[in-house]
C-alpha cells in the first residue's frame, strides 16, 4: 500500500499499523523505523503519542532502557495530556536506572 499509494491520506495509518505488525513479529528495529517515519511525515497526526509509546516499548524489548526512559520522558513532555503520556508516566515509575 505504501509503495503503491505513498501520498494517500491513509499512509500515516498504514505506517502506524505496519509498525505494530513489526512489533508483534518481534522485528523491533523495523518497527521503530516505521513509527519514526510516520512521526516525521506528520508530527501532528493523532496517533503520534501512541507511536512514541510504541517506540519506547521497542527500546525496552531491545534492552535499551536509557533510550526508552528518554523516549517516555519526551512523550510526557510533549504530549502530557494524552492517554499515551499517562501510560508513559506509569512505565517511568517501573523502569529502573
Amino acid at each position: 500500500f505504501l509503495v503503491r499509494y505513498p501520498l494517500s491520506g491513509y499512509s500515516n495509518s498504514a505506517l502506524f499499523w505496519l509498525g505494530n505488525a513489526q512489533f508483534v513479529l518481534k522485528n523491533y528495529p523495523a518497527a521503530v523505523l516505521s513509527f519514526r517515519k510516520m512521526i516525521a511525515r506528520s508530527p501532528g497526526y493523532v496517533r503520534v503519542p501512541e507511536a512514541w509509546l510504541a517506540i519506547a516499548n521497542c527500546q525496552l524489548e531491545l534492552k535499551e532502557v536509557a533510550l526508552a526512559r528518554k523516549t517516555l520522558e519526551d512523550l510526557v513532555a510533549n504530549f502530557g495530556q494524552s492517554e499515551a503520556a499517562d501510560i508513559a508516566r506509569e512505565r517511568l515509575l517501573r523502569i529502573k536506572q
